[in-house]
């Protein structure tokens, strides 16, 4: 009698094996860029508006050798987390409130659909009046650029809950706040963090925008801003590179983390993945 085989189960990809898959996948667009970069700064050859690379990473180096550049970069995330609690907060409720309830919705519909064209940049000249130049200035911006996308990806997600599980639910008895937390939050869940995640790119672009004209000193806009008095080109795509940087974690370790434990482990999201990582 031939001998059981045993089954092989697929052997688990080790940390640097995930790490060359995704460097394999996602790298070697930014490697063709960045010898763009390079060919064209060379040719034109003007230091001061078309620096090199190793001119450019020399800066930011310094810059961060120096910790200007993180003290900027730390002032412009502070407010953005700031003003995502809140809009979430405020976005969440009020669509929640426009979804569940018709009162809410006829009262908050035409307001939203109203204040969506308006760019939260417009806002900052009104805003300077009444509070000055600072962090009450940058939050009141970037919240207004976070929580409209958040309220409307939230009174949609309320809105098409399946009702066969609202019915399901109710002729179990299950209601009031066990039915919104069991059914209604969970199945508005990925309509939730898509608003979310729209809501913080319109952030970072109100946020570093408004720094720019109304911060007082701290915030990698400011600094963008500041730096072309000195044509300092360098110091400006370090601070562009840096939005893009933090942007990119904020992306990788934080909503792909929550969508992983949430509405993928849930089966309401197919899991994608770019590069095997």
């Amino acid at each position: 009698m031939q001998a059981e085989q045993e089954i092989q189960l697929p052997r688990a990809s080790s940390m640097w094996e995930k790490t060359w898959q995704w460097c394999a996948a996602n790298l070697p667009s930014f490697i063709v860029i960045f010898a763009l970069w390079e060919i064209v700064s060379r040719i034109w050859g003007d230091p001061v508006l078309f620096p090199t690379l190793e001119v450019i990473a020399s800066r930011g180096w310094e810059l961060t050798k120096s910790g200007i550049l993180l003290k900027h970069t730390f002032a412009t995330a502070y407010r953005i987390l700031g003003s995502m609690v809140l809009a979430i907060s405020l976005g969440v409720l009020i669509g929640f409130a426009m979804g569940r309830y018709r009162i809410w919705e006829r009262f908050w519909l035409p307001i939203v659909a109203v204040l969506l064209p308006i760019p939260a940049l417009a806002w900052t000249p009104v805003v300077v009046l009444w509070f000055g130049l600072g962090d009450v200035t940058m939050i009141f911006i970037t919240t207004f650029g976070a929580v409209l996308p958040i309220i409307s990806n939230t009174w949609t997600g309320a809105k098409s809950v399946n009702p066969a599980w609202i019915r399901a639910a109710n002729s179990m008895n299950c209601g009031g706040h066990r039915l919104f937390f069991r059914i209604i939050f969970p199945g508005s869940l990925p309509f939730i963090l898509s608003g979310v995640r729209v809501g913080l790119a319109r952030a970072w672009r109100a946020g570093v925008a408004a720094e720019m004209v109304a911060a007082s000193d701290w915030g990698l806009g400011y600094a963008i801003f500041a730096s072309r008095e000195f044509l300092d080109i360098s110091f400006m795509l370090c601070g562009i590179a840096m939005i893009g940087l933090v942007g990119f974690v904020m992306e990788k370790f934080i909503f792909q983390n929550i969508e992983t434990m949430t509405v993928i482990k849930w089966g309401m999201m197919e899991d994608v993945q770019v590069g095997g990582g």
